[in-house]
């Protein structure tokens, strides 16, 4: 199959902030590097490493591509904003009049595609039967684990797509079933929990490498997605329920659970916290606050602007973030976590003081320059002369514990075997949501006696608000539960951007045409 590796530059701005990137993760770790070649034949355990850790490498690539978040932004926490709106914080300042991001080519399909060949490429050279050393089955582990992963991200995002497994090259290669796709992503799931190491303490590389628990909790979330659309098979939620209740029974041997502080994890002293299930790590942040590369652009998402910071000696410098959708914003429960959540200050060059945003608390106005964006991405602040200046922890979160909390939760309610645990996991969250000691109940506590509907509604929410801005969050909990259609009634009609209808014809991107022109099969129908 002919991919695609064409990355379309529109302007000035976007090769100045790819330089950036390149020059912002120039020093990530070695597991991150880029595979030296992509077909090699492994002879030893030491070219099976270097492998591996090239499929990291690779798959970092795809997070930090322009458009892993393109489909995420089609939801109502995130949002475009492409429409010129009148700078309501700082009138006559030249700010971007429209946003790169929405229109930028999807690029990520043919990114993912190379990881998956990379993995393709490790486990055919293996015969499982006659593999008896116990760290190269590990190693195998991982790379069964990140293929599975990858098609998990792209048949969500992508709809019915080609599975290939082997490193034949095929042009024509057909389409599989949704039904077919999530039974591949399964079986590979099932296989590298039995593949991988026991625990956190026995992974290859701890805390950042996968182990049996991680494998298991992104069964779980497998088939809490399997339960929904397009498949709709409800029986997956016992077995979604399943795996993410062994995972919590046995959170501390395998490593996992709540930081006591949501900010924790955003601040790089935590750089490596047990709520970390599968998380890609670049760079770890130094100490040097007037380091301008430790700035964090990996969620670029939708290219905005919330002020400009400064150092010492240092010109003025953007700041990007993935603005919040202002009706998403104004509903987000006040407290702690949206404290942490949202940049909760602009900050306007020039000025003799720092102008605080006089809609902090709800916004009354949309605008394409200096909108309400993720703080969490950048969390420590440090105040310079009078302008801030964020630095981040340079690793983005695939998976949290908090999410095979809140999967457990939903997946016990929908298959009818609602009980005080779930309701339990849930409130400890909730609880942190207000920077409350986890395990002492309080008055934002869920009470028994909820309705089945009524706790999966609050479930559904609380995953939005806990994981808003993150990968895995709120776009796909759209998707599965045929809520799409609902965003009408919840996005301000203002913001624009896609999707410009909300049915299911938005729910999945078309293949790129570059790719369908070679392969007639990957066509819509």
């Amino acid at each position: 199959m002919r991919m695609n590796f064409l990355i379309i530059i529109p302007n000035l701005k976007r090769i100045i902030l790819f330089l950036f990137c390149i020059v912002l993760f120039s020093d990530c770790k070695k597991i991150m590097h880029e595979e030296e070649t992509s077909i090699g034949k492994i002879t030893n355990y030491e070219q099976l490493v270097s492998a591996t850790d090239g499929v990291y490498g690779r798959l970092a690539d795809v997070i930090n591509s322009y458009d892993f978040y393109y489909a995420n932004v089609k939801g109502d926490d995130l949002t475009f904003n492409p429409t010129i709106y009148t700078d309501y914080y700082n009138p006559g300042r030249d700010c971007y009049k429209n946003n790169i991001f929405y229109s930028i080519y999807p690029n990520v399909w043919s990114l993912t595609y190379k990881v998956l060949a990379s993995t393709n490429n490790i486990v055919t050279q293996f015969n499982l039967s006659s593999v008896n050393d116990k760290k190269t089955k590990e190693i195998l582990g991982e790379v069964y684990f990140l293929r599975a992963y990858c098609y998990f991200r792209l048949t969500r995002t992508y709809g019915e797509i080609p599975i290939i497994n082997s490193i034949d090259i095929n042009y024509v290669v057909p389409k599989s079933s949704f039904i077919k796709i999530y039974k591949f992503i399964e079986n590979d799931l099932i296989l590298a929990k039995s593949l991988l190491p026991l625990n956190n303490n026995n992974s290859r590389i701890p805390n950042v490498t996968p182990h049996r628990g991680t494998a298991k909790a992104l069964l779980s979330e497998l088939y809490l997605s399997w339960a929904g659309y397009p498949i709709k098979d409800i029986s997956k939620y016992t077995l979604a329920a399943k795996e993410a209740s062994e995972t919590i029974d046995s959170s501390s041997y395998f490593g996992f659970g709540l930081v006591n502080d949501f900010a924790y994890l955003w601040d790089s002293t935590y750089f490596y916290n047990p709520e970390s299930v599968f998380t890609i790590f670049f760079s770890k942040p130094s100490d040097n606050p007037s380091d301008l590369s430790l700035l964090n652009n990996l969620y670029i998402g939708s290219i905005s602007n919330i002020g400009f910071i400064t150092a010492p000696g240092m010109p003025l410098v953007n700041l990007y973030f993935p603005p919040t959708e202002v009706n998403f914003f104004n509903s987000y429960p006040a407290g702690y976590r949206k404290d942490i959540t949202f940049f909760n200050n602009i900050y306007v060059p020039y000025d003799s003081e720092i102008k605080r945003d006089t809609g902090y608390f709800h916004i009354t106005h949309i605008s394409n320059c200096n909108r309400i964006g993720y703080r969490k991405i950048f969390y420590q602040p440090y105040l310079l002369s009078k302008y801030p200046q964020y630095y981040g922890n340079h690793k983005v979160y695939i998976l949290r514990y908090a999410q095979t909390l809140l999967t457990y939760a939903e997946a016990m309610s929908r298959s009818g075997n609602l009980n005080a645990h779930a309701l339990e996991c849930v409130n400890q969250i909730r609880r942190r949501s207000h920077h409350l000691d986890l395990n002492s109940p309080s008055v934002f506590d869920l009470q028994p006696g909820l309705s089945s509907e009524a706790f999966n509604d609050s479930v559904v929410w609380e995953r939005a608000w806990e994981l808003c801005g993150e990968p895995e969050g709120r776009w796909f909990d759209l998707v599965r539960l045929e809520m799409v259609e609902n965003l009408p009634k919840i996005r301000d009609p203002k913001e624009g951007g896609p999707p410009n209808v909300f049915d299911k014809s938005v729910y999945y991107f078309t293949i790129p045409s570059i790719d369908t022109l070679f392969d007639p099969n990957l066509r819509m129908k």
